[in-house]
């Protein structure tokens, strides 16, 4: 197992709050099987995914650093960036108000606009974003799979039957 390999099943833990373990990870060769496995460990629905994590992120995102600034609403789009709504010292506050401890700061190497934030919150902070007792569906697991699979290894078009190894050259 590759340094990307172990990064997507570190991806996928913290996204979905699960743990995988090795002989599972090592078992997983193509996004269907990791999308049947994140499904079973969480009792997921076949049911349609009832509400856009990126929307679900954005809205959140928004409430809060509008609770915790003087931001106006109209001022926080996507393109906005993120040190031009809030001073690092306002972030443990949008951190705090949002529910999301692992939000990061805004810097150099971190998200710089809010589209990246958002981004960022629905790879990183998925079961954050889902209310006490919602359930999971297998969509939302979907898509959440793909993006840390896009995220880290940068490859945008690839199907859910497609090798890790051979198809995607996951190392």
């Amino acid at each position: 197992m590759g340094l990307d390999t172990v990064e997507i099943v570190m991806g996928w833990e913290a996204a979905f709050g699960i743990h995988i373990d090795d002989d599972e990870a090592f078992a997983l060769r193509t996004p269907r099987m990791a999308i049947d496995l994140i499904a079973r460990k969480l009792g997921a629905t076949d049911q349609p995914t009832p509400v856009c994590f990126s929307l679900r992120a954005f809205h959140r995102l928004r409430a809060s650093v509008m609770s915790v600034t003087s931001v106006a609403r109209r001022n926080f789009r996507p393109a906005a960036r993120l040190k031009d709504l809030a001073t690092r010292g306002q972030w443990d506050g949008i951190r705090s108000r949002c529910g999301i401890a692992s939000l990061p700061n805004p810097g150099w190497f971190s998200p710089r606009t809010v589209a990246d934030l958002t981004r960022w919150t629905v790879i990183h902070a998925a079961k954050e974003l889902k209310s006490a007792g919602e359930p999971w569906t297998r969509a939302e697991i979907r898509n959440i799979v793909r993006a840390v699979v896009e995220d880290t290894i940068g490859i945008r078009k690839f199907g859910d039957d497609d090798d890790f190894i051979k198809d995607l050259r996951v190392d």
